[in-house]
């Protein structure tokens, strides 16, 4: 039903649209169709001004959070498989109302892009200014000036963008706005000049990623109670999506319900052990979520991918503690409930028993390959 209500709100919206004048569209508006159980944690008329948005992301609570996320799946669903961005707008901003995050606000900005809005897009993006890495930004002024087909000013953007950092050579050659650029000789010069060979932007670009990730302390244990938490704060860039095992496929696919977070890295004796979450946006309260490890090789070829923690489903769930020694013990529980939440839900619901389940142990190789192995106790027990 919540999808239904919600596509019904897209109908209205593209009929709207469809029917207004620019500056209709250029007006603030919020969606009717507000929770009204859940208040926005920031007002309407504040989308463009820094302390507000400040303050906002500070007393945002869960519930806002969530509800954000919600109207931003709707809204990423309708961009970029329905390819509607006038229908996508409203609900970019309002998720944008419950909790303004930089992810919502990058996404408003592509679709006021994509619906020819500049002005506005300009706008957004300088909202992002001081919130978001300054080449991204440089990015989006580039996006700017290539939709008014001024080169000139395109490279001009491109070129502070790559020299402030910016390192996505993909993003730049397969965007259809800078095709008008693709016989220009200072575009071409600047893309050569800039990237170079697809081994050395891999090592550029693996070296952006070692850097962006988080270093966390060993030991470090994920408790089962935590294993279900998400940080929306905490996503993985898609702009990654070559070094985390699926999500390249998600980011092509015409299923954007599939979110990633950043856990944290340590060192290994060759390399690093990189922890990271995955959430499914299924439904309201029964989400799966997954941690995994991996590790690479010095050019960001994954060598082992292992899942160690989980909310699987309200049933089951893992739990796990990297310790000092590197190797990872892993914990697997099943929930006993009053009644099965599948069904009846968690209103009203008990926990009646928590049972373990298994028990297993990973390390890192020589070669930084996880491998799993007995444990020492299981060992002494079998004689061998």
């Amino acid at each position: 039903m919540r999808i239904l209500k919600y596509l019904s709100v897209a109908v209205t919206l593209i009929t709207a649209f469809s029917c207004s004048n620019n500056s209709e569209q250029h007006k603030i508006t919020h969606n009717k169709k507000q929770n009204a159980k859940i208040a926005y944690s920031l007002v309407p008329d504040s989308i463009y001004r820094a302390g507000s948005i400040t303050k906002a992301l500070a007393v945002a609570n869960e519930r806002q959070k969530s509800e954000s996320r919600k109207l931003f799946m709707n809204g990423l669903d309708l961009l970029v498989n329905k390819n509607t961005p006038a229908a996508s707008i409203e609900f970019f901003k309002e998720a944008i109302y419950y909790y303004p995050d930089e992810k919502s606000y990058a996404y408003l900005f592509q679709s006021y892009l994509k619906n020819n809005e500049l002005a506005l897009a300009d706008s957004i993006n300088n909202s992002l200014e001081g919130r978001m890495d300054y080449s991204e930004t440089g990015f989006n002024r580039a996006l700017i000036a290539a939709a008014k087909s001024d080169a000139s000013a395109c490279i001009g953007e491109l070129e502070a963008a790559i020299r402030g950092g910016f390192v996505f050579k993909d993003r730049i050659t397969e965007e259809k706005l800078f095709d008008f650029l693709k016989d220009n000789q200072s575009f071409q010069s600047l893309i050569l000049s800039s990237f170079g060979n697809d081994e050395k932007l891999t090592r550029i670009l693996f070296a952006s990623f070692i850097e962006s990730y988080p270093d966390i302390v060993l030991p470090y244990e994920m408790p089962k109670d935590s294993s279900k938490s998400f940080s929306f704060d905490k996503y993985i860039s898609y702009d990654y999506s070559t070094f985390i095992p699926g999500m390249e496929d998600t980011r092509f696919s015409r299923d954007v319900s599939q979110e990633y977070m950043y856990v944290g890295k340590f060192k290994t004796d060759n390399g690093y052990g990189f922890v990271y979450k995955s959430y499914q946006m299924m439904a309201d309260t029964l989400n799966p979520v997954t941690t995994n490890i991996v590790s690479y090789d010095t050019l960001g070829k994954i060598i082992s991918n292992e899942t160690i923690g989980c909310f699987c489903s309200p049933l089951e769930s893992k739990a796990f503690i990297i310790n000092k020694d590197l190797s990872i013990d892993v914990r697997s529980f099943k929930t006993v409930w009053e009644s099965d939440p599948l069904e009846k839900g968690y209103a009203g619901n008990k926990i009646i028993s928590t049972e373990e389940t298994d028990k297993s142990t990973f390390i890192f190789t020589k070669e930084n390959k996880i491998e799993g192995v007995k444990k020492i106790e299981e060992v002494a027990s079998s004689g061998k």
